[in-house]
């Protein structure tokens, strides 16, 4: 069974998730932003603009990025929504992220909290996930309210190369130790006021390169987070895991408690992990090559 679609018989559409323009707190316009994704060559982007009311960093409309929009490169709606609530951060704001909203979708309330705005931005249809975990110390309490969000991010490129603060591993597993089935992404969370821009990303499989289909397979899984490694192949069969990447140095799987397996060596592209007397009912894959790169399968659920 294959656990992520062959990319012999399979498109893959590389985005970003999480990014700002001029439009909120971004040092370039619009279509600038774009630009600097298409000179990366990836194939769509997200303007994920803060959405909130009375700062200078928001904005309290949605960015309308139609126009935007090219035969190879897409972009979709999104942006950072903000409401009261949130603990060991500057004005009690959370943070999260959501990807294929309406123009028209509203700001919080004073009085909306976030369970409640997540679940308005998923019924209208968008992909959400908690942003930037460890960059504002997301208590357990905390992850846990929000944990029916699509996913988490494993790791902000932003948060890590200003701050040191950018990854989700420890909230992202401690959401999959209580059975949430939580999905990861990385992304960059770029502002082009410094070179924060290609250090996260995801790579999406889908059939054709629009909104819909990019978003549907981000719901369920069909894609792989990456800072530099691919995923090849990803398959189960019989309880026995195998993965193809490209040169790395450590391929892990992780599992319930501590439980865990790895190959480790030189240039290596593949390892074989037999769960048979493995006791958990989810798993992931970590890979990291010599360089310090890495690549996050979302979790399987057993």
């Amino acid at each position: 069974m294959d656990l992520l679609p062959p990319k012999n018989s399979t498109k893959y559409f590389k985005g970003n998730l999480h990014g700002h323009s001029n439009h909120s707190d971004g040092a370039l316009n619009p279509s600038s932003v774009v630009n600097e994704y298409k000179k990366l060559k990836y194939d769509f982007t997200c303007l994920s603009e803060h959405l909130w009311r009375g700062e200078k960093f928001a904005n309290e409309i949605v960015l309308d990025v139609e126009n935007l929009n090219e035969n190879n490169f897409i972009v979709i709606p999104s942006a950072e929504l903000h409401c009261k609530g949130k603990k060991y951060i500057k004005n009690e704001l959370w943070h999260i992220v959501a990807n294929g909203l309406p123009v028209d979708f509203k700001c919080a309330s004073e009085s909306e909290r976030a369970p409640e705005m997540i679940q308005r931005a998923i019924e209208a249809g968008a992909f959400v996930t908690i942003a930037h975990p460890e960059w504002y110390t997301l208590t357990f309490d905390e992850c846990v309210s929000v944990s029916h969000a699509h996913g988490i991010e494993i790791y902000n490129h932003s948060c890590h190369i200003e701050a040191a603060r950018g990854f989700g591993t420890a909230t992202a597993d401690y959401l999959l130790q209580e059975n949430k089935k939580i999905l990861l992404t990385a992304t960059d969370d770029s502002h082009f006021r410094m070179e924060d821009a290609g250090g996260g990303w995801v790579m999406v499989a889908s059939d054709n390169l629009n909104e819909k289909s990019i978003l549907n397979s981000l719901k369920l899984g069909q894609y792989y987070s990456s800072t530099g490694v691919d995923i090849i192949k990803f398959e189960m069969k019989d309880k026995i895991i195998k993965v193809v990447s490209s040169p790395a140095e450590h391929i892990t799987l992780v599992g319930k408690g501590s439980k865990s397996l790895s190959t480790n060596g030189n240039n290596i592209t593949e390892a074989i992990f037999d769960l048979n007397n493995f006791d958990t009912n989810w798993f992931r894959i970590t890979i990291i090559d010599s360089f310090g790169r890495f690549a996050w399968s979302n979790p399987v659920w057993l």
